[in-house]
């Protein structure tokens, strides 16, 4: 009997250490699952990384015993697939969830965005100062530089990058960005001409693109891009000169302050369209795809000239079909900038008002103190 009871006990204490132990071990692998990350984070991962690695990673400070961790994850196979890459974390996720993030793959991307009607320079500037990107392009990079390193069939690169954003993820190098851009523009930049209108006055694919930087330069408004290119083309038909002002603020560079001047109309360089026949020698900005499109399908018009019509250029362009309709328009546009400038003036002057009126007071108010000062001392002597 006694040994009946001695085996009883004996089971009933394996019974409660296994029971103990199962709850330990129970614990210990919820706890692996349930561990939270406290703020979002940008996560990299290695190739090779294991799942232990990973842990360690995210939670340093918690020790769990190797031969736990084995269990678990022989328990979680379907999380072991992993994929380097760099992921963003949100605050909140636990274990499990972040690994499901690693499994799925899709890594957190940045992106930058190329302006329509920008240059060259202002698009190495923009890379320059991106700070996800891995930079390689040396400061003074010169076109010829770019254009082997892009492998572009052109040696001149302003207008070759599409204006576009561009997604990229960690460790992506600018280059890459900028191959892109330029196989982008290539691409839609043929496609388009092969589409083109019969009868259009360009030797190829790059004198329209030429053509469409001009445009883009010339108009923000989406409607007038089609009759822009219609009086540029008019103007090569006819033997006209272009006689476009971006034009010339490209040939000048930086002698270009914010104010075309005279001499600048007859300053002798390959971009003056005032001095040249035809197009300048290369592109001038970079180039939307609907300055594209317009260059190849331009209205059908018999235009010859366009001037704002009025300082906002929002406001758009007066289109004339002769000389004189052009000069009346000039003078209209002369008289809306006097007039914008008049009113410019009085506002200036109307918002000095208030603050010479307070001058005056405060002035005034000083002056009073220092007379009351000064009887006060007349009557202490």
């Amino acid at each position: 009997m006694k040994k009946i009871i001695t085996l009883l006990v004996i089971l009933l204490m394996l019974g409660a250490i296994l029971a103990v132990g199962g709850y330990y071990l129970n614990n210990e692998l919820v706890q692996i699952s349930s561990k939270k990350v406290t703020r979002d984070q940008i996560y990299t991962l290695k190739k090779g990384s294991s799942l232990r690695s990973i842990y360690d990673d995210f939670f340093p400070k918690e020790h769990v015993n190797n031969l736990i961790f084995r269990l678990w994850q022989k328990q979680h196979a379907n999380l072991a697939n992993v994929k380097s890459g760099t992921y963003e974390i949100v605050a909140g996720s636990n274990f499990e969830q972040i690994l499901k993030v690693l499994v799925d793959g899709k890594e957190k991307s940045y992106s930058i965005s190329f302006i329509e009607g920008g240059r060259i320079k202002q698009i190495l500037k923009l890379l320059k100062s991106n700070k996800y990107l891995v930079h390689t392009l040396k400061d003074d990079i010169s076109h010829k530089e770019l254009s082997e390193l892009v492998q572009s069939k052109y040696e001149y690169m302003e207008g070759l990058f599409l204006p576009d954003t561009y997604a990229f993820n960690l460790e992506t190098a600018d280059v890459d960005i900028l191959k892109r851009a330029y196989e982008a523009m290539d691409k839609f930049l043929m496609a388009e001409y092969e589409k083109r209108d019969q009868d259009l006055p360009y030797k190829d694919a790059y004198e329209a693109l030429i053509m469409a930087s001009i445009i883009e330069k010339e108009t923000a408004i989406s409607s007038e891009r089609p009759i822009i290119a219609s009086v540029f083309i008019n103007r090569l038909k006819k033997g006209m000169k272009l006689q476009t002002d971006p034009t010339v603020i490209y040939g000048v560079g930086d002698r270009y302050k914010g104010k075309v001047y005279k001499s600048f109309l007859t300053d002798k360089n390959s971009y003056n369209t005032y001095v040249i026949d035809g197009l300048p020698p290369t592109p001038i900005a970079t180039v939307s795809r609907a300055s594209i499109v317009a260059a190849l399908h331009p209205a059908k018009t018999d235009y010859l000239y366009f001037v704002a019509k009025g300082p906002n250029s929002r406001k758009g362009h007066v289109f004339s079909k002769t000389s004189k309709e052009h000069e009346n328009a000039v003078a209209i546009y002369r008289k809306a900038v006097k007039e914008y400038k008049q009113q410019a003036q009085q506002e200036k002057i109307q918002a000095q008002k208030p603050k010479e009126i307070e001058a005056k007071a405060v002035d005034n108010k000083v002056d009073t103190i220092k007379n009351n000062h000064q009887k006060l001392m007349i009557i202490s002597k």
